[in-house]
């Protein structure tokens, strides 16, 4: 009646979570299941071993050499005795009733090759409550496959399902340090029914250890979406897409791809559109959904790619990729569209190359904030100055930031822009003189209404043609990236000119080269201490553990300078 359910928890260095983690296992309500502990190649004297040792026949435990999670899952899947499988980061948490209640919800689903997850929320170093995680997507259960290539909202802790899915999809790939476990689910997603349990089951932990927030995984991430963006096969596609929503998820996932600026992937997406949807769909749908991808929308991604060039011709190497696959696969009415589109794409491509510093200085964004905040041009969901206001995009960075403040002695903080004070509200600032500083009038009177008093006050204050305010530190988080390099360089010069002593602002620490600010974007990630900026190394950086974009950008940081 009660099937055997393993639990596998890789740990690494567990000195500081891993008994919360093998505790909250034993404690399930559900009565017939094994702990497996792997311990990959812990290097804390043996501290590790010990913890786990003390649980005596509890638990099985494993030890082996350091070789990343995928290897000590692989490692836990071979040894485990259970028909279900599950594993738990060593400094996340099971709530009791988590393996006994998704169980229960496998063991009545019509179809047993299934699995099960439910929702998660988050707590700090200390084990405090701090949110709920955001809520997964709604889809049909054999969608998930193409919702976890689209975004990567699955919390791999919340899964349970048969031992056996994890084994007949090939394990998990070893060679893959940060996307082992959605390569996996990926590969079960696309065979296999995803069932959602609407209930919070896991605790997981935010704090500054953790590997996902210090690990350089991005170029491994564009590897994963050049990789698993081809499974979804024609087969797959038509399956559980009607053609029209087919069409429609591939633009989702091509703006995906462009917001997280992956030119590569982005072919690959207008690829496998053409490859699913030249057979069933209708030819000026078709012809509109490639146009839409490549040029109506993602012109900036397109001017990016300029950097893919063919080094033995000056012709670009995404017109040649076009070429080839619009031959093997398109209807004729739409080949004969899409060869003007290749001239489309040629004119593009060459203009993105700047001829005068004139024409260049006319091509560059410069954003209307006003407007912005008032169509909530930034689609925050919390905060009309962005996801990255939310409180969960801040849980860090709120207790990061008072702590420096207290250690470098601020008096005067210059905070710009301020946005509408969605997050910094839950700063304690009572010793500290606060001044926000933002161009849209509307948010400084709101500002002022709802939060001013003598120690803090809001001013309309531009910070490209200033002046600005003295202050002992100028905090600028989420800005630089809106403004090309002309007014982003302009605004390090005011804040120099201000004569406060020290600038807490955005940088992505990874990023190896700057791209600037086109008409038709909003953003893109900077780096700092690469030119046309060319800032020495920080001070200090504090990483906001930021989970945006799929984790696509845990680069990003509060990197600290000395102004002078």
């Amino acid at each position: 009646m009660y099937p055997l359910v393993s639990v596998a928890i890789p740990v690494y260095n567990g000195e500081n979570y891993m008994r919360d983690a093998i505790n909250s296992v034993l404690a399930q309500t559900y009565s017939n299941f094994e702990v497996l502990v792997v311990n990959d190649g812990s290097r804390d004297g043996g501290t590790t071993e010990e913890i786990a040792l003390s649980y005596g026949d509890r638990i099985r435990y494993f030890s082996k050499p350091n070789g990343g999670v995928a290897s000590a899952l692989n490692l836990a899947l071979k040894e485990a005795k259970g028909e279900y499988f599950c594993w738990l980061s060593h400094d996340d948490v099971y709530l009791p009733d988590k393996v006994a209640k998704e169980m229960e919800k496998l063991l009545s689903l019509p179809d047993p090759n299934s699995v099960v997850f439910c929702r998660y929320s988050i707590i700090n170093s200390d084990g405090q409550y701090l949110y709920d995680a955001p809520l997964p997507p709604q889809f049909p259960p054999h969608q998930a496959a193409y919702q976890l290539i689209l975004k990567q909202w699955l919390h791999c802790c919340t899964i349970l399902a048969p031992t056996s899915l994890y084994l007949e999809s090939g394990s998990f790939r070893e060679d893959l340090p940060t996307t082992q476990d959605y390569d996996l689910l990926v590969k079960i997603g696309l065979k296999h029914p995803f069932i959602e349990i609407p209930e919070v089951l896991l605790k997981a932990r935010s704090h500054s250890e953790q590997g996902s927030l210090t690990l350089g995984h991005l170029k491994e991430v564009e590897h994963f979406f050049a990789e698993h963006i081809p499974l979804l096969s024609a087969e797959y596609m038509s399956t559980n897409f009607r053609s029209q929503e087919s069409i429609d998820a591939f633009l989702a996932l091509g703006k995906q791809m462009c917001d997280r600026h992956f030119p590569n992937a982005l072919l690959t997406v207008a690829k496998q559109l053409i490859y699913c949807e030249a057979q069933r769909a209708e030819p000026e749908s078709l012809w509109q959904a490639i146009y839409q991808l490549t040029i109506k929308d993602y012109s900036v991604t397109v001017e990016k790619l300029n950097i893919q060039t063919d080094q033995h011709s000056s012709a670009p190497y995404t017109d040649n990729k076009l070429k080839v696959l619009a031959r093997r696969w398109l209807p004729p009415q739409v080949r004969i569209k899409l060869q003007q589109l290749r001239y489309n794409l040629r004119h593009i491509l060459l203009s993105s190359q700047p001829a005068t510093q004139e024409n260049e200085k006319t091509r560059l964004a410069s954003l209307d904030f006003e407007k912005i905040y008032e169509n909530n041009g930034f689609a925050g969901t919390e905060s009309r100055s962005g996801e990255g206001s939310s409180l969960f995009q801040t849980r860090i960075i709120r207790e990061e930031i008072i702590k420096l403040l207290d250690e470098l002695e601020v008096k005067y903080l210059l905070d710009v822009p301020c946005g509408d004070w969605n997050w910094m509200r839950y700063v304690n600032l009572s010793n500290i003189y606060y001044t926000g500083g933002d161009i849209v009038q509307t948010i400084i009177d709101n500002n002022n209404k709802l939060h001013g008093n003598e120690n803090c006050k809001f001013e309309y204050l531009n910070i490209i043609t200033g002046p600005l305010p003295k202050a002992d530190l100028i905090l600028c988080r989420d800005c630089l990236v809106h403004l090309n390099f002309i007014d982003g360089l302009t605004a390090l010069e005011q804040f120099r000119k201000s004569g406060a002593k020290w600038l807490l602002t955005t940088t992505f620490t990874e990023r190896d080269s700057n791209t600037d600010l086109y008409e038709g974007a909003i953003w893109r990630p900077l780096n700092l201490e690469k030119p046309p900026y060319n800032l020495p190394k920080a001070h200090r950086y504090i990483n906001e553990g930021c989970t945006e974009g799929g984790n696509l950008f845990g680069d990003k940081c509060l990197g600290l300078w000395q102004l002078n």
